[in-house]
């Protein structure tokens, strides 16, 4: 009875674990068949024309609309030095606090996520950071949440980073499944 079980393939003896690849393989399909490039529709202070360019950029600057992912994304402005008010939320010594102020507007027809996570900060050295852990429930932050088709969101994002870096780049990446990124330089 023992040789019956052994003549089964190893996907029939492991169903669940069949099951989960096939599902991993088929979301790799699908993330990686999405059009996600990203075009730059217009400068937020011109005079609100939608043309998008037809070529695929992924390096912008502050001001510029952009379009990707059915989303529209604008960084509108990058504060330096920023000052939490706070006498407990300060930089490390040599460290400076950035704000950075985003607006994401739903252009499908579906609902869509945005997440604080979504950015980073990448400085002159190469080093890529994540929002600072103090900053994280600062007023008007991002936060995370879903939007409905049209709908519209704003908030800050707040880095910590080497004091008078020129040379900062703050990175959009919403999807897991893909290395696809935008970068706004600062």
């Amino acid at each position: 009875m023992g040789s019956d079980s052994k003549k089964t393939n190893w996907f029939m003896r492991h169903k669940v674990l069949s099951a989960i690849g096939v599902l991993v393989i088929i979301s790799a399909i699908a993330s990686s068949s999405n059009s996600q490039t990203a075009t730059k529709v217009s400068d937020a202070s011109s005079n609100n024309q939608t043309t998008s360019t037809t070529k695929e950029q992924t390096v912008f600057k502050v001001g510029d609309v952009i379009s990707f992912d059915s989303k529209k994304l604008t960084v509108t402005s990058a504060e330096r030095n920023w000052n939490s008010g706070n006498e407990y939320i300060k930089p490390q010594s040599g460290n400076e606090f950035v704000k950075v102020q985003v607006a994401i507007e739903n252009n499908s027809n579906n609902q869509i996520s945005y997440n604080t996570f979504d950015w980073k900060m990448q400085d002159s050295q190469g080093v890529i950071k994540d929002i600072s852990a103090n900053t994280y429930m600062a007023d008007g932050n991002l936060g995370s949440g879903n939007l409905a088709a049209n709908g519209k969101v704003s908030g800050s994002l707040i880095f910590e980073v080497t004091n008078g870096d020129k040379g900062l780049v703050l990175q959009y990446n919403p999807s897991f499944w893909s290395d696809k990124k935008l970068e706004i330089q600062l």
